[in-house]
């Protein structure tokens, strides 16, 4: 698992287009978390992922459904709305927990919206794979997905 600064490194096209899809025109990053609960099924949340000090956060309130997962099982996907041409964007990997003050004063400082909790749990969203894909060509009979992956295709 790598940081975002260190996933601008090795794969910075699928970076960019994940940057440019979670982050809308108001420049708040919007995207759904998927966790791994006790029981037969995945939950899925909305969330607003925080690009600070080159990494990439998320922050709940301390008793959502989200943090308890993330708690028990690190494992996450984050999935960008679609963009123009069914573009997607995915990552998945590890939350790691940030409990070093500093670095929560830097997630803090980028927070592009107010209502937050200086007390709620921030989460480093740590990658271990990529998603990219998009549509060639589309409504005509030779239209084909285009995926990139990382790492590797």
């Amino acid at each position: 698992m790598i940081g975002w600064l260190e996933f601008e490194g090795v794969a910075p096209e699928l970076a960019a287009a994940g940057r440019r899809l979670l982050v809308g025109a108001d420049g708040v990053a919007i995207g759904f978390l998927a966790s791994l609960r006790p029981g037969p099924a995945p939950r899925l949340a909305p969330v607003c992922p925080i690009f600070a000090g080159g990494g990439l956060y998320v922050s709940a309130a301390g008793r959502t459904p989200k943090v308890r997962d993330l708690r028990v099982d690190p494992a996450y996907a984050l999935h960008a709305f679609l963009g123009k041409n069914d573009e997607e964007f995915q990552i998945s990997g590890h939350a790691v927990p940030i409990l070093d003050e500093d670095r929560r004063q830097v997630v803090h400082e980028a927070i592009p919206f107010a209502a937050f909790d200086r007390g709620d749990p921030i989460f480093e969203l740590r990658v271990g794979r990529a998603l990219w894909a998009w549509w060639e060509r589309p409504g005509q009979p030779d239209t084909r997905v285009v995926r990139r992956h990382w790492p590797g295709d």
